[in-house]
C-alpha cells in the first residue's frame, strides 16, 4: 500500500471591499461615486430662495448669494464646521441694526448711541454706548434696550451680538423677570435666549447693564425668531424679513442603502435600509454636515 500526503495550502480568496455608492466629504471637498471622482453639482441639487449668512475661511462673517451652498466656519479661526442646512426663518424685529429707530425703547434710560462702529461682519454697521450714560430707574442702574410687541405667540428665540471695552455683566432675554445674566467680554459673542411668548410685559427683547462704570458696550444683529434655536442672522430694515430654507436633493441614486452622516461635532447618525430615489435627502439632526456616505 502506498501512502501519500497532500501538503498543499489553500487560502480564502481575497475579496475587494465594495466601494461606497456615494461619498460627499464636504470637509476635504472630495466627492466620489462608486470610487470615481465627481463634481458636487452632478449629484447634489441645491437651492435657497434668498441670500444667507455664513462664516468664511477667513473667519469673518460674509453673505452667500441666492442658491449658493454655505460652507460655514468658526468665527475668528476659520476652522471648517460643515455645510450649513437651515430651515426657513424670519427675523420679526423691524430694525436689526438701527437701535435709534422706531420700535427700540430705553430700559429706564435709552442709550445715546455711537454709530459706524466695526461689526462682526467687517462692516461699519455696529453701534455702541457708554454704561455711565444710561443710569436710571429705581436703583440708578439698568440702562439698555427694550423691544415690545403684543402679537408674538409661542416659543421664540432672541439673539444679539455684543462686546465691550472691558468685561461687564448684563441682563439679556425677553422680559425682566426671566432675563439671564450674561458676561460680555472684549471679543464679539452672540448671545441667545429662548422664552414662550407672550410674557407678562409684552416684550420680545430686553438688554440692560447693571454697571455705571465707564465701559463701552457695542451691539449688532438683533434677532427674534419663532422656534427654540437661533439661526444665522437675518438683517431687517423697516420690517420683518425671511431667509429661505436650504433645500438639497440627490440626483441619480436609486435603491436601498445604508447612510452615515457625520456632523460638525464629529457625532454620527447611521440610517439603515434607506429607500433612496430622485431628490432624496436625509433629515439632519444637526445643521452642520461634514460628510455623507451611502453604502
Amino acid at each position: 500500500m502506498k501512502l501519500t500526503r497532500d501538503c498543499s495550502v489553500t487560502s480564502r480568496q481575497n475579496r475587494r471591499k465594495a466601494k461606497a455608492v456615494l461619498s460627499l466629504d464636504f470637509a476635504r471637498q472630495v466627492y466620489r461615486r462608486s470610487g470615481a471622482p465627481i463634481e458636487l453639482g452632478s449629484i447634489l441639487n441645491f437651492s435657497r430662495a434668498t441670500s444667507g449668512i455664513r462664516v468664511g475661511e477667513s473667519g469673518e462673517i460674509e453673505t452667500a448669494a441666492v442658491d449658493v451652498l454655505r460652507r460655514d466656519h468658526v468665527l475668528g479661526s476659520g476652522v471648517f464646521r460643515g455645510v450649513l442646512f437651515e430651515p426657513e426663518a424670519t427675523n420679526l424685529l423691524s430694525f436689526s441694526n438701527d437701535f435709534n429707530s422706531q420700535g427700540w425703547f430705553g430700559h429706564w434710560s435709552k442709550p445715546n448711541f455711537s454709530t459706524g462702529l466695526a461689526a462682526p461682519d467687517g462692516s461699519n454697521t455696529g453701534m455702541g454706548w457708554n454704561c455711565a450714560d444710561t443710569t436710571g430707574g429705581p436703583d440708578s442702574l439698568r440702562g439698555g434696550l427694550i423691544a415690545k410687541d403684543e402679537g408674538f405667540t409661542g416659543t421664540s428665540t432672541v439673539s444679539i451680538w455684543l462686546r465691550a471695552s472691558a468685561p461687564v455683566e448684563m441682563r439679556f432675554g425677553q422680559s425682566d423677570g426671566n432675563a439671564k445674566t450674561i458676561n460680555v467680554t472684549t471679543v464679539w459673542q452672540r448671545f441667545t435666549y429662548t422664552e414662550t411668548l407672550p410674557n407678562a410685559q409684552d416684550r420680545v427683547f430686553v438688554l440692560s447693564e447693571n454697571s455705571s462704570a465707564e465701559i463701552d458696550v457695542e451691539i449688532w444683529g438683533a434677532q427674534v425668531e419663532i422656534g427654540s434655536e437661533a439661526t444665522t442672522n437675518i438683517f431687517t430694515y423697516g420690517g420683518a424679513s425671511t431667509r429661505g430654507a436650504d433645500v438639497a436633493g440627490l440626483s441619480g441614486i436609486n435603491g436601498t442603502f445604508d447612510v452615515t452622516l457625520t456632523y460638525d461635532d464629529e457625532s454620527q447618525d447611521r440610517l439603515e435600509g434607506q429607500s433612496i430615489g430622485e431628490g432624496w435627502w436625509p433629515i439632519l439632526r444637526r445643521k452642520h454636515l461634514k460628510h455623507l456616505l451611502i453604502a
